[in-house]
Protein backbone atom coordinates (compact mmCIF):
# COMPACT_ATOMS: atom_id res chain seq x y z
CA UNK A 1 0.00 0.00 0.00
CA UNK A 2 1.31 3.58 -1.10
CA UNK A 3 0.10 6.52 1.67
CA UNK A 4 -1.31 9.87 0.54
CA UNK A 5 0.59 13.23 1.40
CA UNK A 6 -1.64 13.42 4.79
CA UNK A 7 0.28 10.12 5.41
CA UNK A 8 -2.58 7.87 5.74
CA UNK A 9 -2.60 4.81 3.63
CA UNK A 10 -4.19 5.00 0.38
CA UNK A 11 -6.35 1.92 -0.59
CA UNK A 12 -5.63 -0.43 -2.98
CA UNK A 13 -6.31 -0.01 -6.67
CA UNK A 14 -9.31 -1.83 -7.67
CA UNK A 15 -9.18 -4.28 -10.20
CA UNK A 16 -11.89 -2.80 -12.34
CA UNK A 17 -9.32 0.04 -12.95
CA UNK A 18 -8.68 -1.87 -16.24
CA UNK A 19 -12.27 -1.85 -17.53
CA UNK A 20 -11.71 1.91 -17.53
CA UNK A 21 -8.11 1.42 -19.65
CA UNK A 22 -8.97 -1.22 -22.05
CA UNK A 23 -11.36 1.10 -23.43
CA UNK A 24 -9.10 4.41 -24.04
CA UNK A 25 -6.20 2.00 -25.17
CA UNK A 26 -9.04 0.60 -27.94
CA UNK A 27 -9.63 4.82 -28.64
CA UNK A 28 -5.71 5.35 -28.89
CA UNK A 29 -5.46 2.34 -31.43
CA UNK A 30 -8.35 3.44 -33.31
CA UNK A 31 -7.24 6.76 -33.53
CA UNK A 32 -3.61 6.14 -34.20
CA UNK A 33 -5.06 3.78 -37.05
CA UNK A 34 -6.87 6.17 -38.46
CA UNK A 35 -3.84 8.42 -38.45
CA UNK A 36 -1.43 6.37 -40.52
CA UNK A 37 -4.10 5.37 -42.32
CA UNK A 38 -5.82 8.76 -43.67
CA UNK A 39 -6.92 9.33 -47.27
CA UNK A 40 -4.94 12.44 -47.70
CA UNK A 41 -1.77 10.38 -46.35
CA UNK A 42 -0.28 10.84 -42.79
CA UNK A 43 1.05 14.21 -41.93
CA UNK A 44 3.36 14.12 -38.93
CA UNK A 45 4.54 17.29 -38.74
CA UNK A 46 0.85 18.78 -38.21
CA UNK A 47 0.01 16.01 -36.00
CA UNK A 48 2.95 15.98 -33.94
CA UNK A 49 2.54 19.77 -33.71
CA UNK A 50 -1.11 19.39 -32.76
CA UNK A 51 -0.32 17.01 -30.04
CA UNK A 52 2.77 19.30 -28.93
CA UNK A 53 0.83 22.15 -28.45
CA UNK A 54 -2.27 20.57 -27.01
CA UNK A 55 0.36 19.04 -24.28
CA UNK A 56 1.86 22.27 -23.57
CA UNK A 57 -1.20 24.51 -23.86
CA UNK A 58 -2.85 22.25 -20.82
CA UNK A 59 0.07 21.95 -18.66
CA UNK A 60 1.72 25.15 -18.82
CA UNK A 61 -1.71 27.54 -19.57
CA UNK A 62 -5.23 25.56 -18.68
CA UNK A 63 -4.24 23.59 -15.22
CA UNK A 64 -2.31 26.26 -13.61
CA UNK A 65 -5.14 28.87 -14.41
CA UNK A 66 -7.80 25.83 -13.01
CA UNK A 67 -5.97 25.52 -10.06
CA UNK A 68 -5.37 29.38 -9.06
CA UNK A 69 -9.12 29.72 -9.85
CA UNK A 70 -9.55 26.81 -7.69
CA UNK A 71 -7.47 28.16 -4.94
CA UNK A 72 -8.61 31.77 -5.01
CA UNK A 73 -12.41 30.49 -4.51
CA UNK A 74 -10.94 28.40 -1.67
CA UNK A 75 -10.31 31.44 -0.07
CA UNK A 76 -12.69 34.13 -0.97
CA UNK A 77 -15.94 31.73 -1.09
CA UNK A 78 -17.87 30.51 2.17
CA UNK A 79 -17.95 26.93 2.44
CA UNK A 80 -21.90 26.68 1.80
CA UNK A 81 -21.24 28.30 -1.77
CA UNK A 82 -17.87 27.48 -2.98
CA UNK A 83 -19.27 23.62 -4.08
CA UNK A 84 -22.39 25.18 -6.57
CA UNK A 85 -19.63 28.02 -7.86
CA UNK A 86 -17.12 25.47 -8.52
CA UNK A 87 -18.90 22.92 -9.76
CA UNK A 88 -20.92 25.76 -11.96
CA UNK A 89 -17.40 27.31 -13.20
CA UNK A 90 -16.38 23.66 -14.47
CA UNK A 91 -19.95 22.97 -16.34
CA UNK A 92 -19.56 26.28 -17.91
CA UNK A 93 -15.73 25.56 -19.18
CA UNK A 94 -16.42 21.98 -20.52
CA UNK A 95 -19.79 23.69 -22.36
CA UNK A 96 -18.35 26.42 -23.64
CA UNK A 97 -14.88 23.61 -24.65
CA UNK A 98 -17.64 21.26 -25.98
CA UNK A 99 -19.80 24.18 -27.87
CA UNK A 100 -17.23 26.22 -29.70
CA UNK A 101 -16.10 24.87 -32.34
CA UNK A 102 -19.91 24.91 -33.51
CA UNK A 103 -20.90 28.05 -31.89
CA UNK A 104 -18.32 30.03 -34.13
CA UNK A 105 -20.22 28.52 -37.38
CA UNK A 106 -17.24 26.68 -39.06
CA UNK A 107 -18.33 24.36 -41.44
CA UNK A 108 -21.49 25.60 -42.60
CA UNK A 109 -22.38 25.83 -46.43
CA UNK A 110 -25.23 27.53 -48.19
CA UNK A 111 -25.15 24.51 -50.50
CA UNK A 112 -25.71 21.98 -47.82
CA UNK A 113 -28.20 24.08 -45.43
CA UNK A 114 -28.45 20.56 -43.28
CA UNK A 115 -25.04 20.75 -41.49
CA UNK A 116 -24.87 22.71 -38.87
CA UNK A 117 -28.45 23.79 -38.91
CA UNK A 118 -28.92 25.78 -35.51
CA UNK A 119 -28.31 28.44 -33.66
CA UNK A 120 -25.46 26.83 -31.22
CA UNK A 121 -24.31 29.78 -29.82
CA UNK A 122 -27.55 30.31 -28.60
CA UNK A 123 -27.91 26.45 -27.58
CA UNK A 124 -24.93 27.06 -25.70
CA UNK A 125 -25.99 30.26 -23.94
CA UNK A 126 -29.58 28.32 -23.01
CA UNK A 127 -27.63 25.28 -21.69
CA UNK A 128 -25.21 28.07 -19.07
CA UNK A 129 -28.24 29.57 -17.86
CA UNK A 130 -29.77 26.51 -17.07
CA UNK A 131 -26.56 25.42 -15.47
CA UNK A 132 -26.28 28.28 -13.10
CA UNK A 133 -30.06 28.21 -12.77
CA UNK A 134 -29.80 25.07 -11.31
CA UNK A 135 -26.81 25.79 -9.17
CA UNK A 136 -28.55 28.85 -7.93
CA UNK A 137 -31.21 26.61 -6.67
CA UNK A 138 -28.43 24.15 -5.15
CA UNK A 139 -27.03 27.53 -3.22
CA UNK A 140 -30.89 28.45 -2.09
CA UNK A 141 -31.00 25.06 -0.87
CA UNK A 142 -28.01 24.96 0.98
CA UNK A 143 -28.55 27.76 2.85
CA UNK A 144 -32.06 27.08 3.86
CA UNK A 145 -30.72 24.00 4.98
CA UNK A 146 -28.78 26.00 7.24
CA UNK A 147 -25.19 25.74 5.79
CA UNK A 148 -23.31 28.65 7.55
CA UNK A 149 -22.31 31.26 4.66
CA UNK A 150 -19.66 33.30 7.54
CA UNK A 151 -17.72 29.48 7.60
CA UNK A 152 -14.64 29.37 5.95
CA UNK A 153 -13.59 26.00 6.30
Amino acid sequence: MSTTLSGASAPAPSPYRWAWYLPGLAAVGWGGYGLLTAAMGPEPLKWGLFFVLGIVGHDLVLAPFVVGVGLLLTRVLPAALRAPIQVGLIGTGVALLAGFSLAIGRGTSDDVPSALPYNYAGRVAMLLAVLWVVMAGWTAFRLAAGANVNQRE
